[in-house]
């Protein structure tokens, strides 16, 4: 299988050097860098914009949006997680001993409906 693929790149590295190039034209080359670089200067971010790229760059610079927030969410889901597998006893038991815990061992009573 690996032949074979070497085989192919063989091939087409074989048939893209006989295709003829062409050179670009040093003022063609100018041209479009002027406009990409005209271009750009009219769509230039706004200064709310430019104000949250400034804040996310000092969070995590250089990284894209979806890196801090991933980070975020991640760190969110393990502390449910130890909330939830962690009992309440365990972390009084781990805290000092001479606070009283006896309020902790009724479950709150939640009035949704107003009766009480």
């Amino acid at each position: 299988m690996t032949e074979d693929r070497n085989q192919e790149a063989r091939f087409t590295d074989e048939v893209l050097g006989l295709l003829p190039t062409t050179p670009v034209p040093g003022a063609l080359e100018a041209r479009i860098l002027a406009d990409f670089d005209r271009i750009a200067a009219q769509r230039a971010p706004s200064v709310l914009v430019r104000a949250f790229w400034r804040w996310r760059d000092s969070l995590w610079p250089g990284a894209p949006l979806w890196k801090p927030a991933s980070v975020l969410a991640l760190s969110l889901a393990i502390g449910v997680m130890a909330g939830v597998l962690i009992p309440a006893s365990d972390l009084a038991a781990s805290t000092s001993s001479d606070q009283q815990y006896a309020a902790a061992d009724d479950p709150p009573v939640v009035n949704m409906a107003g009766d009480l």
